[in-house]
């Protein structure tokens, strides 16, 4: 009788440990999180699994001030065969809606062989707090055999609106105003005339105006080729605030006399097109409240294999002098502004990932909790194999011929040497030496041995349960 209850023990413990090894793929363990993490200098970061976003080729990425949209400018190349001869390319504008996680095409170019510098030949700029989105492309015009920049209007969420095709272009987006504003210039008799004009929220562009011909727009040259939101705004988020040079300024040195030149600044209102000189004190810029402590950064990395050498880029997101490696193989990134989320391309695709913040504490502590799992999970196996021998042999347990020894006997029935392992050096502990399974007076309290962890062990029963044990 004692004999047939150990082996009906022994088979419901088989049995149980079976179903629990057959759900394993739905549990989530270990360093294999389901999040990418980052303990910075300032606090804890959570990364969520990469979504996709866009296809292949994603060039540019900007993202509202809100970080609710995205734009994409993206160079589609379509081909039906292999040596790409018949390849059709186009431009693309493109708006990512992070909240319905959707991707709409706000332009398109026709088909063209021509290229489109993402950084010089394309402006975007959100409007600071309308659901307006400014964009314009530089793009070759085969009828006029010219490249002007054609303007657009795209209302979030509705449609898109041509404002025309001019010169040059800069499109200006107040962050505290709910209208944007597009300035243009034309040239005339080898002279530029400067217009601009209000764009509303609705979408509607108002008629076009002169500049004041006293204000120096030499500043707004760089304005279309940086990204983001440069300085140019005053501290009111109303008023441009532009530098020009002032005359030189005599300073005697002991060599001589030495001259410099100081900035001197205007700020016009563009509601009522006034310009006006302001002190070089009282010329403070716009500053958003929150600034992100987070940055994304693309390095080049070295590659060899079989002696040939290899080049890629990798994203990592920054805080401080700590980072987390984003994407292997990615050379463009932005992170939003509030620092909650990152846009990517690897492999020509956008993806996007949430960035979750959190105490370093809470991190580490969810990192350890992990690493248990996974080792509970090792312990799990090393169970079933004891039992699965104990079955092969006469309801026996293995002889100790040494923890490494044991291992070796219990290896066919796990085929990975790595289930032994902390932190990859070996940590089983075996506390049996061939005893007869009906012998045990209590298998549920004894312990067959354990996996040696720096803060506990992971102690493994005779009828095959584990239990975490923590060092007090």
């Amino acid at each position: 009788m004692r004999k047939l209850c150990a082996l009906l023990g022994l088979a419901t413990a088989m049995c149980l440990l079976a179903w629990g090894w057959l759900r394993q793929t739905d549990e989530k363990f270990t360093s294999n999180l389901p999040v990418a993490v980052l303990i910075g200098e300032q606090g804890g970061y959570l990364l969520t699994p990469p979504e996709f976003v866009a296809q292949p080729f994603i060039r540019r990425i900007e993202w509202s001030p809100d970080g609710n949209y995205a734009v994409l400018f993206q160079t589609a190349l379509r081909a039906e065969t292999p040596t790409l001869d018949d390849a059709v390319m186009r431009h693309r504008v493109l708006l990512w809606n992070r909240k319905t996680r959707r991707l709409s095409v706000l332009w398109e170019s026709a088909q063209t062989d021509r290229e489109v510098n993402p950084n010089r030949g394309f402006q975007v700029a959100f409007v600071g707090k309308a659901p307006l989105c400014l964009f314009a492309v530089r793009v070759w015009d085969e009828a006029k055999q010219d490249d002007p920049w054609k303007a657009y209007v795209a209302t979030i969420g509705g449609q898109v609106k041509p404002l025309g095709a001019y010169r040059e272009v800069w499109l200006l987006a107040p962050p505290t105003e709910d209208i944007g504003y597009i300035l243009v210039a034309e040239s005339e008799n080898l002279l530029y005339k400067r217009m601009y004009a209000p764009v509303g929220a609705n979408g509607m562009l108002a008629n076009l105006q002169p500049v004041p011909e006293d204000l120096d727009i030499t500043a707004l040259y760089a304005y279309s080729t940086r990204k983001g939101n440069p300085d140019l705004w005053y501290e009111d988020g109303k008023q441009m605030l532009l530098p020009s040079f002032g005359p030189p300024i005599a300073v005697p040195e002991a060599d001589g006399v030495q001259y410099r030149v100081e900035p001197i600044y205007s700020l016009w209102n563009l509601r009522t097109n006034q310009v006006q000189p302001i002190d070089n004190a009282r010329a403070r810029y716009y500053r958003v409240n929150r600034e992100t402590l987070l940055h994304a950064r693309s390095e080049r990395h070295s590659l060899q294999h079989a002696g040939n050498p290899a080049e890629t880029a990798a994203t990592w997101l920054h805080e401080g002098e700590r980072a987390v490696l984003v994407a292997s193989d990615s050379a463009l990134a932005e992170v939003a502004p509030q620092g909650d989320a990152i846009l990517y391309v690897a492999h020509g695709a956008a993806f996007y990932r949430e960035i979750r913040l959190t105490s370093p504490e809470a991190i580490r502590e969810m990192q350890d909790r992990a690493d248990r799992e996974q080792y509970m999970r090792n312990a799990r196996l090393i169970a079933t194999a004891l039992l699965m021998y104990v079955q092969d042999y006469d309801e026996r347990f293995p002889p100790n011929f040494g923890d490494e020894g044991v291992a070796q006997v219990l290896l066919p029935y796990l085929k990975d040497m790595g289930i032994f392992e902390v932190n990859s050096a070996f940590a089983f502990r075996y506390r049996m030496d061939g005893q007869w399974m009906g012998d045990i007076q209590d298998v549920v309290s004894t312990e067959a041995g354990y996996l040696e962890l720096p803060n506990g062990r992971v102690v493994i029963y005779a009828d095959g349960h584990v239990k975490w044990i923590p060092y007090r």
